[in-house]
């Protein structure tokens, strides 16, 4: 028998309607793929982050800490309905000082985070997960 899927619902876990549009990246830790992060978004202008984690990857790469989020429920998915903590730790707040000029090195317009991430393999203070676009 599968096992079932374990989710846990609540308004800032759910993902939002109408979905047109997806970017995922791959998260790796020591030579493995322990995760993917996507970037969803509609028509309307909502967005949300999903986060699934490979398990056995996980586990075969050293249990690294992926910030945001609560290793111990398991979870199939992480869905987040505002920028997760492993977004904003890898990416520039609006709010920064020189942040277009930053931006700009990059060959970016605007903060656009998930582009952000991949072009920077998400990079950041004492993690060692990198991020990865995947080319699908």
């Amino acid at each position: 028998m599968p096992e079932k899927k374990k989710i846990v619902k609540h308004s800032r876990n759910t993902r939002i309607p109408c979905i047109c549009s997806v970017r995922t990246a791959n998260m790796m830790y020591n030579g493995y793929v322990i995760g993917t992060i996507a970037e969803e978004k509609n028509d309307a202008g909502e967005f949300d982050w999903v986060i699934k984690m490979d398990w056995e990857n996980w586990e075969k790469s050293g249990h690294p800490q992926v910030a945001g989020i609560d290793m111990d429920l398991r979870l199939d998915e992480y869905i987040r309905t505002y920028i997760p903590a492993f977004v904003e730790e890898r990416t520039l707040p609006d709010t920064r000082d020189g942040l277009y000029e930053e931006l700009e090195k990059l060959g970016l317009n605007w903060n656009d985070r998930f582009e952000y991430m991949c072009r920077t393999h998400g990079l950041c203070g004492p993690s060692r997960i990198t991020v990865e676009r995947k080319v699908e």
